[in-house]
């Protein structure tokens, strides 16, 4: 979430590189710039500011201050959907395409290397390591097996979907590259040329999110735009466009899983 701030008076002011907390007690981080307003954002429960070089750290912080109830509020609402997101940890309960699997994570250096298997009960990541480990550590290193195989699971389930509705939907021809990259703001993108890159974690989702994920890029397609044609489409094809955006909306939080380093 982003709040802007401008004010014309900034030519005449001496530039201040002081970072820290309001009066508030609000904990923020300060980045200048050669800009002309005021930006503050929260993402991931943490608080920046953008401001212009001469803008004055009273003038910063007053600004702040009187933005403080919206500030704790996202605050509030990111801290608590951090703590809900999944982690790579022993005895997790992580869904992939659409069964809770129990993780069972084995950090030894009887292992040769590491590895990982699944089976239609649980995910068993053996690490090898010489070495005593942390908790923080293993599951770090647990988080970088994990997201490749899951990757490696998204292009076999996805790949073949997304070809065989276009095919269906006549857009074969239209299809040129499916590629998977984890990014924070996008479960899928379809580019003007026909390339449709998909972001892997969504495969924790349930199934039907999934397939409208696939939907949806495949329908761009035919329409590179959110019009009314587009939806149509959509929906048309996928009916359960609307339970599948709730369910991101109430949920996909979840699924932001990231490598602590």
């Amino acid at each position: 979430m982003i709040l802007d701030f401008s004010d014309s008076t900034l030519e005449s002011i001496k530039p201040s590189n002081v970072t820290g907390s309001t009066a508030a007690n609000i904990h923020y981080r300060l980045k200048r710039s050669q800009r002309k307003t005021l930006s503050i954002s929260v993402k991931r429960a943490t608080v920046e500011v953008r401001a212009p070089l001469k803008a004055p750290l009273d003038w910063i912080e007053t600004f702040i201050h009187s933005k403080a109830g919206w500030i704790r509020h996202q605050i509030n609402i990111q801290t608590l959907q951090l703590s809900d997101i999944y982690r790579i940890c022993d005895q997790a309960i992580i869904p992939v395409l659409g069964k809770p699997l129990l993780l069972s994570i084995n950090a030894n250096s009887n292992h040769k290397r590491s590895s990982i298997s699944f089976n239609d009960e649980g995910i068993d990541i053996q690490l090898h390591t010489s070495m005593s480990l942390s908790s923080g550590e293993i599951e770090s290193k647990s988080t970088v097996i994990f997201l490749a195989w899951l990757k490696k699971q998204a292009e076999q389930y996805m790949s073949k979907r997304t070809r065989d509705l276009a095919n269906q939907l006549g857009l074969k021809d239209k299809l040129q590259k499916i590629s998977y990259r984890r990014t924070k703001s996008q479960w899928g993108h379809c580019t003007s040329e026909g390339n449709i890159q998909y972001n892997p974690l969504i495969i924790m989702a349930p199934l039907f999110v999934v397939d409208y994920i696939i939907a949806h890029e495949v329908c761009h397609l035919a329409h590179a735009n959110h019009s009314k044609r587009f939806w149509a489409m959509v929906e048309k094809n996928y009916p359960q466009r609307k339970h599948a955006e709730q369910w991101l909306d109430q949920h996909g939080h979840r699924l932001a899983i990231e490598i602590n380093r």
